[in-house]
């Protein structure tokens, strides 16, 4: 009994870390540094000198709601930051304020001066402070470090000296987790990782191992994995990447329905899975380049085996008595796959955006010589079991995403989500396509066998598939909704002095929304399930919900009611911050 009790602790303290990121990154608070070494204060002379979103100097303040895309540089402090830091804050004699509100992506470095507030704050990695403050000469808007003797630091192009060595090495061992699901419970990750710089770049390393929690982290194949991986990355804000991977993971087949931390905590706390899995052990490599955060492409090769998983009978805090919903049979074999990624991101604010785009486009080709069939309904595709030879495919998936700024309060934003097949054979079930539940058709139930023609997943049959896969080779998903912030102030009350005081006193945002989507297969014609590649399904024959909630930055509470069967009950759903 001990032993599953402990077990279950350690799979909701690694919960909560999955709610962050699949893999946590340590924060380490490091200001016991009196001196400085000739290497810290290059280094920080460098990091000071490089691009910055912000460079000042003197008192500097970054308000609460404000943020800043890259490094914050100040010379001679204060900053105070309640805002957000896309990027890291490097702070050259003087000291930084953390505000309970503000958020750093990156590393926070000070000398001369203090770190306040850090540990109520999000720091996304190390905080440094020295005591000692830097010594330095200015040349124009550049600093240049100096020994304590008052000469520069040997090598005086601190550009040329930096470009072999800008980055610091780390070698430690990285610990985290991944979703919570019904295939694997939780899947703890670690193993050693490796930042080393190169005298082309900066290189990265990692041998991770995973355990699963199902079946109370018993010890074999199943609970077992492994991701090992390289990637060297040359340049700074503009860069090019090489990586390459191998790996015998737990994949999901549709992530861009809801994140992984909605995902997690729907599995741990009520026994709802709002994805399918299956196995795949293989190799990755590829190339990408980046401009920033705005713009990335990236190419890459895969040779994956692709095995079907089970449901398992992971620990959920509530409906314990509820059998877990299958885990679909998916297809079987080794292919090779060729993948093109397309990212485009000009959101003032990636967290709390406003206004600008976000177009994310995958194409993918992949096929092999023999593919096991898992079963689907007759309509899905020509063999309903048994395999296939020689399978070839093509996949895209383009998420098109509009900020617009309305008003100082109001915003309204728009996604249009399209998948499709073409050009080959039937898409492998894992590559299928379904829609429906509060990722996308909120109004809708996720996987329901209950709606009649299925347009939502495909499912045509009298008899369901086991599961109820997604099996659509076609997709399309439109959403619209319009916010509007406010400030709710309740339980008011008047101080000695007479100032009115609340208990509650919140920003929000009110959130109104509809949507419409719907599924379809290609091929012979066949009620509203299937059409011909050159046709398109009417929008009549589309599923529309609409419905309203509150946002409170960090959870939003809503409520949906579809628009096309009145039938249906109105639902009740809770999101991770935005809706999208």
């Amino acid at each position: 009994m001990r032993t599953r009790v402990s077990a279950l602790i350690l799979a909701a303290a690694m919960l909560a870390s999955a709610s962050v990121a699949p893999r946590a990154r340590a924060q380490a608070a490091d200001t016991a540094h009196a001196g400085l070494s000739y290497d810290d204060a290059s280094e920080i002379a460098y990091l000071f000198n490089s691009v910055a979103g912000l460079r000042k100097a003197g008192e500097t303040t970054i308000a609460a709601g404000d943020s800043v895309h890259g490094n914050v540089a100040v010379l001679t402090g204060p900053l105070t930051v309640a805002g957000t830091v896309h990027g890291s804050v490097i702070v050259v004699n003087g000291s930084v304020t953390i505000a309970p509100t503000g958020h750093v992506d990156n590393d926070v470095i000070v000398t001369g001066g203090s770190v306040t507030g850090a540990d109520s704050a999000h720091v996304g990695g190390v905080v440094q402070a020295h005591s000692d403050p830097l010594k330095y000469h200015e040349a124009g808007e550049l600093i240049i470090a100096e020994s304590p003797e008052g000469t520069e630091i040997p090598d005086a192009s601190w550009f040329k000296h930096w470009l072999r060595r800008h980055v610091r090495a780390h070698n430690g061992f990285d610990i985290g987790s991944g979703p919570y699901n019904r295939v694997e419970g939780l899947p703890v990750i670690g193993g050693p990782a490796i930042r080393q710089n190169t005298g082309i770049g900066v290189l990265r390393l990692s041998a991770l191992g995973i355990y699963r929690s199902a079946d109370n982290f018993a010890w074999k194949g199943d609970n077992l994995g492994w991701n090992a991986s390289g990637e060297l990355t040359v340049g700074g804000v503009r860069n090019i990447r090489f990586g390459i991977a191998g790996y015998d993971v737990v994949r999901p087949t549709e992530q861009w329905e809801l994140r992984d931390a909605e995902v997690s905590l729907s599995s741990f706390f009520l026994r709802h899975d709002y994805r399918d899995y299956y196995n795949t052990k293989g190799a990755h490599a590829w190339v990408s380049v980046h401009d920033g955060r705005k713009l990335s492409l990236e190419l890459s090769v895969r040779n994956e085996r692709w095995e079907p998983r089970e449901a398992r009978n992971p620990f959920s805090l509530f409906k314990g008595g509820v059998d877990w919903r299958p885990n679909p049979i998916l297809d079987d074999g080794r292919l090779w796959i060729g993948e093109a990624a397309f990212r485009l991101d000009t959101r003032n604010n990636v967290r709390d955006p406003w206004t600008g785009w976000l177009i994310d486009a995958t194409f993918e080709a992949g096929g092999t010589d023999r593919l096991t069939l898992g079963p689907t309904t007759f309509l899905a595709r020509d063999s309903l079991a048994g395999s296939k030879d020689r399978v070839r495919y093509t996949r895209l998936l383009a998420d098109f995403t509009r900020y617009n700024r309305v008003s100082p309060q109001s915003q309204l934003n728009f996604r249009l989500l399209f998948g499709a097949g073409f050009n080959g054979d039937a898409l492998p079930l894992e590559r299928r396509f379904a829609i429906g539940g509060a990722g996308t058709l909120p109004g809708y139930d996720f996987r329901n066998p209950a709606h009649s023609e299925n347009v939502l997943t495909c499912d045509g049959g009298p008899h369901p598939a086991v599961g109820l896969p997604a099996q659509c080779d076609h997709m399309l998903l439109g959403q619209v909704e319009f916010r509007h912030d406010a400030r709710i102030r309740l339980f008011g009350r008047k101080d000695a002095d007479g100032a009115q005081r609340f208990r509650i006193d919140r920003q929000v945002a009110f959130v109104a929304f509809a949507d419409g989507g719907r599924g379809w297969l290609t091929g012979e014609r066949f009620g509203e399930l299937r059409y011909p590649s050159t046709s398109f399904p009417s929008l009549d024959t589309f599923k529309y919900d609409a419905g309203a909630g509150v946002d409170l930055h960090y959870l939003g509470f809503y409520v949906a009611k579809s628009l096309t069967d009145w039938s249906n009950s109105a639902k009740l759903f809770v999101r991770l911050r935005h809706r999208f």
